[in-house]
């Protein structure tokens, strides 16, 4: 871990850099020296990359708009979900750029079939990529999830999928879910996990609107009963095997954790120690596994790991990278050092990682942002890493920039079009924004 700067130090360098300027100029009105101005103090960690194009727009009210999920269009475009108006809000579909003319309109499609129909606010949760015309969205509400089928070329529910374009997900007697994700499995199937406390439980849907009985034991996968396992993201491999990343909870902390199914939901004992890979060495006391690219034969996944559970997102966090071999679980070792790359930023807080993929140049990709202090704000950053696991030499500083025009930022979501542009969805102090940056 690198170490930590002042955060008031660049303003003080600043301010420095202010006065002496005044005392020369000042000097010159007196009697004509000729020395020349110092160079004002510069920090190579405010490096930032500017957007080749930008959509920006707010909400009514003081909750404004977020987005939730973002994916390609077949088209060239991005979808963007998202919500309006905090906890009462609308869910709303938008379609940015593309070759085809765009169906839901000029600005944003609220989702009347979903608000009108069920009570109270229905948040989309995640979305999947697009595939024979169409993509899939997961909605939580107040002791309701379901996953709603969209058609690409009318930006409009598919009205023929299960219940007026709604599948129900089961709750098998479980506490109120704390989460639902979505993932397009490799055949024609989604896959569906609805996450409780310290379990999750993975469900397929088909294509028919149907829960796949064969999946798992009667439908069912859920996660190994001796850990109490929180789920982050999914991913599957080309086989058919399901990834999923989170953490497992250990005493007073968390450890980062993979587990492991097979295409049939069964686990796959070979993959760590009964399916689950746990990652200790990750944590600087607390830590979560993320994102994840699943390769030919290693997973690279992304984590942020706090001091404590107290101090999370407030001190001492950091980001890292890690690659596992896909067949075993364990971390390779000729990944970064000893199958990981971690970093801060050296400000009062490090850049917290969030979506993760390849960068088109055999490297990766991952967006976040940076706590720079409570004063100097909150930007979004890019993160690159190259395939062997070492900062992005190539891409100044240290792999890492801010995002420019972002002051009180989270990423919501990462996506590569199929031109090689890069597309970050922004939540920016209550207003959304969907930047394209070129190859």
């Amino acid at each position: 871990m690198s170490n930590r700067t002042n955060p008031v130090a660049p303003l003080w360098r600043s301010a420095s850099a202010l006065l002496i300027t005044l005392v020369v100029a000042l000097a010159g009105c007196g009697g004509g020296g000729d020395s020349a101005e110092p160079a004002p103090a510069s920090d190579p960690r405010e490096t930032s990359v500017t957007a080749a194009s930008m959509l920006r727009w707010a909400g009514p009210g003081v909750d404004g708009v977020a987005i939730t999920a973002v994916t390609p269009a077949a088209d060239g475009g991005l979808w963007v979900a998202g919500a309006e108006g905090g906890l009462e809000g609308r869910p709303f579909l938008r379609k940015v750029g593309g070759a085809a003319p765009n169906p839901c309109g000029d600005g944003l499609r609220f989702l009347s079939e979903i608000s009108g129909r069920f009570e109270r606010r229905q948040g989309i949760t995640s979305m999947t990529s697009v595939r024979d015309g169409a993509f899939y969205l997961s909605f939580q509400g107040p002791g309701t999830v379901f996953v709603a089928r969209y058609l690409e070329s009318t930006c409009a529910i598919d009205g023929g999928f299960g219940d007026q374009g709604v599948v129900a997900v089961p709750v098998s007697g479980l506490a109120a879910p704390t989460g639902l994700l979505i993932e397009r499995d490799r055949t024609d199937g989604v896959l569906v996990a609805t996450i409780f406390a310290g379990v999750a439980e993975l469900r397929r849907l088909t294509p028919q609107a149907q829960w796949d009985l064969a999946f798992g034991q009667e439908g069912v996968a859920a996660s190994p009963a001796n850990y109490a396992f929180g789920l982050s993201r999914m991913a599957t491999a080309t086989n058919g095997d399901i990834l999923l990343s989170g953490h497992v909870s250990i005493p007073f902390a968390f450890a980062p954790a993979i587990l492991k199914l097979d295409a049939h939901g069964a686990v796959v004992s070979g993959f760590g120690t009964g399916g689950v890979q746990l990652y200790p060495e990750l944590s600087i006391g607390t830590a979560d596994a993320g994102s994840m690219v699943v390769e030919a034969d290693r997973i690279v996944f992304n984590a942020n790991t706090a001091a404590s559970v107290t101090l999370d997102d407030i001190v001492t966090y950091d980001s890292v990278v890690g690659a596992a071999d896909l067949k075993t679980g364990r971390l390779l070792p000729d990944f970064g050092t000893g199958g990981f790359l971690r970093w801060d930023w050296g400000y009062a807080n490090s850049n917290m990682v969030g979506p993760l993929l390849p960068n088109g140049r055999g490297g990766y990709t991952t967006c976040g942002h940076v706590i720079k202090s409570f004063v100097a704000g909150q930007p979004a950053a890019l993160v690159d890493v190259t395939a062997s696991g070492n900062a992005d030499a190539s891409v100044p500083y240290q792999g890492r920039r801010l995002i420019a025009q972002t002051d009180s930022a989270q990423c919501a979501g990462l996506a590569r079009l199929p031109d090689g542009r890069l597309a970050a969805a922004i939540n920016d102090g209550g207003q959304a924004v969907v930047m394209f940056f070129d190859r």
